[in-house]
């Protein structure tokens, strides 16, 4: 399948979506597997996509847009059963955003997890959905952590 003109600049990642849906796990939530992406471009934005009839729509209007440059990547949060969907995106502009929606069909809020200094060029969650890793041009790679009031805080700088 192809989604055409994903991103009109250029797509430059892609992350699956976690297969159950936020709370199936705990609740009466939805048991039929989601088939959800999220993918990063080159116009600044982060799109999420669902599948529908057999074609791949967006799934978020209007885009996702908090970065001044190219996302260069995105990574969607295993969630364990937890009632929120979380992405993180990475972009040249400096910064890492945090991405969360409660539920189907809530808006996605951003927020700014820090703003780097140099270009951000991965970004990957740990199994559990607790822990994101950071790559940014100053050759750090550095592990981020949610506190209890919702500020993301530096647990370490992953040392050569």
């Amino acid at each position: 399948m192809k989604i055409d003109q994903a991103h009109p600049v250029g797509v430059t990642s892609v992350s699956w979506a976690p297969s159950m849906a936020p709370g199936a796990l705990v609740g009466s939530g939805q048991l039929d597997p989601v088939q959800k992406l999220v993918s990063g471009g080159c116009d600044n934005t982060v799109k999420v996509w669902k599948l529908y009839n057999g074609g791949w729509r967006m799934d978020c209007f209007p885009a996702l847009q908090m970065h001044s440059d190219w996302v260069r990547d995105v990574a969607w949060a295993p969630n364990l059963g937890l009632p929120k969907s979380t992405i993180a995106s990475a972009s040249q502009d400096g910064t890492v955003v945090i991405w969360t929606v409660a539920k189907e069909g809530d808006q996605w809020e951003g927020k700014v997890l820090h703003d780097f200094k140099a270009p951000v060029w991965r970004v990957s969650w740990s199994l559990t959905g607790n822990i994101l890793a950071v790559a940014d041009g100053n050759n750090n790679v550095t592990l981020w952590k949610e506190a209890v009031d919702g500020e993301w805080q530096q647990v370490t700088t992953v040392e050569p």
